[in-house]
């Protein structure tokens, strides 16, 4: 028998018509970045980690799965935020077309892969050292800015979209700043956190000062390793506070 090209899914053992999709986000080099691939039987189409849910576990276990396989993390920040269950959301010509070119499209072991699947939504937010060793970006893995994102599978645009708004609409009670920020940081990156995913400009004093009232940022007697004439002061999130609480609310910028 021919090798199964949605391996290791099989009707036999995944969930009907259900899938997960991850949004993992990592602060780099001043943006916030989205870790895409090219997978599977899923390699003409940059898309987001996911996968099939096997019938042995839950959802939160499959994207916690799917996290693990694209960045080798276990321990880090991952909620669902919602459910994609638009009937036209899988294309499935799309699907098609894939496991023809696999010359898989008259085996009919892959029917599966052609009906309609619903999809729930997981954000993730991650440091960038920690998964810098984990994830090498090649030819089929890559970070992108999520100001520019290239064309992806299905409705992967949306979900990462959606995503960002549900982030941007639950600022004041997630820990976005604490989880993607390194241990020590500078004012302006944490400043360039609010300012892209509330898609506004801050004035500098005036964003220093109501993060520095708000008690949870402590200034620290060092200054960021730089070639600058006067290197920036790094800041550290004071260890008593409680990193579910954000560094400051947006309605108080």
């Amino acid at each position: 028998m021919s090798k199964n090209v949605l391996y290791p899914y099989s009707s036999e053992n995944t969930h009907p018509g259900f899938s997960v999709d991850c949004v993992i986000l990592t602060l780099h080099e001043g943006r916030i970045k989205v870790l895409l691939g090219k997978r599977d039987i899923i390699y003409d189409y940059w898309s987001l980690p996911g996968g099939f849910m096997f019938k042995d576990e839950d959802a939160d276990e499959a994207a916690r799965r799917a996290l693990h396989r694209f960045t080798g993390l276990q321990d880090v920040f991952i909620k669902q935020f919602y459910l994609f269950s638009n009937p036209a959301r899988t294309i499935i010509e799309q699907n098609r077309d894939m496991l023809e070119k696999q010359q898989a499209a008259h085996d009919e072991r892959n029917n599966w892969f052609l009906q309609r699947f619903v999809s729930l939504g997981y954000y993730s937010l991650v440091r960038y050292e920690r998964v810098l060793e984990m994830v090498k970006e090649t030819d089929s893995l890559r970070w992108y800015d999520i100001s520019d994102i290239p064309p992806l599978y299905s409705d992967h645009e949306n979900i990462i979209r959606t995503a960002l708004d549900t982030i941007k609409a639950l600022l004041p009670v997630i820990p976005v700043a604490y989880e993607l920020l390194p241990e020590k940081f500078t004012m302006l990156e944490l400043r360039k956190i609010y300012e892209i995913i509330l898609d506004r400009t801050f004035d500098r004093r005036n964003f220093q000062r109501k993060v520095l009232m708000n008690g949870n940022i402590i200034q620290l007697d060092e200054r960021k390793k730089s070639n600058a004439y006067n290197p920036p002061i790094l800041y550290s999130f004071d260890p008593e506070m409680d990193k579910n609480i954000t560094t400051i609310s947006n309605t108080s910028l």
